[in-house]
């Protein structure tokens, strides 16, 4: 059960790099990076809500009210790092937009389809 949230970040790395690869060789280098540089943003996500699932079920238990005020602040914390790291990708690299969202997409889109590999729906 632990590992769980970390396999499924795996399973999320694995389908960022395939579709990259797959942009590599079927376009080119650039949308292959911008690929990348998505997936990155969408794997930050997955790392992070990993990383505070596994904090929440180690921790003792809380009030309702700090389960809670931690969970809003996980959000947060991971909504932005997402949004600055796709900033980063599209305004200091300078990447390709299309492929950035894309990239983003297919790995939120690897992140649901593995949670219902792992969880076995």
């Amino acid at each position: 059960m632990k590992n769980s949230a970390f396999h499924v970040v795996g399973i999320q790395a694995t389908v960022a790099i395939t579709s990259a690869t797959a942009a590599y060789f079927l376009d080119n280098p650039l949308a292959a990076n911008s690929l990348l540089c998505g997936a990155s943003a969408s794997l930050a996500n997955g790392l992070m809500l990993a990383w505070h699932m596994r904090e929440r079920n180690d921790a003792e238990s809380r009030d309702p009210g700090g389960q809670l005020k931690a969970m809003y602040l996980s959000s947060l914390v991971r909504y932005a790092v997402v949004v600055l790291l796709l900033a980063a990708g599209l305004r200091l690299f300078g990447l390709a937009p299309l492929y950035v969202l894309a990239g983003f997409v297919a790995a939120q889109f690897g992140l649901v389809g593995a949670r219902l590999l792992v969880n076995g729906k």
